[in-house]
């Protein structure tokens, strides 16, 4: 299975050429645009994709991983206000390239994660959470 912008397309295992160790496990895959630049509304809608599945670089791609349950564990850290305001840092626009998720932590993706437990975790003050509390707005 190839993942593309119209649904799924198919191709033959022997014309994949890069990354072909990529191919097995679960991967979440994350659009290149995405939002519209206002990051306290915007939010991203990854994808999970099965074992034996590839996809163009109109994505990117978290993986791969043995057992759906971490890749479930990746999209629900996405879905965090933690995680949707270290992007707003540097995302200005609905580009999402690879940049934008350079102040995001990796997580153990063995658990899923909160926005609670990651601001125990990284130490935030009340102040700090507040502050992230307003600026991200709950996803509709």
């Amino acid at each position: 299975n190839g993942w593309q912008k119209t649904g799924i397309g198919y191709v033959e295992k022997q014309n994949i050429r890069k990354n072909i160790e990529l191919i097995k496990g679960y991967k979440v895959l994350i659009t290149k645009a995405w939002g519209t630049g206002n990051i306290s509304k915007d939010w991203l809608n990854p994808l999970i994709v099965e074992p034996n599945s590839c996809c163009t670089e109109t994505y990117l791609m978290i993986g791969p991983f043995e057992k759906i349950e971490i890749a479930n564990n990746v999209v629900s850290y996405t879905q965090t206000k933690f995680f949707h305001f270290l992007v707003s840092l540097i995302k200005l626009t609905q580009n999402a390239m690879k940049k934008v998720y350079t102040f995001v932590p990796i997580q153990d993706f063995e658990k899923s994660w909160t926005d609670q437990q990651l601001y125990k975790k990284y130490n935030l003050s009340p102040k700090e959470i507040d502050f992230i509390e307003k600026m991200i707005k709950p996803m509709d």
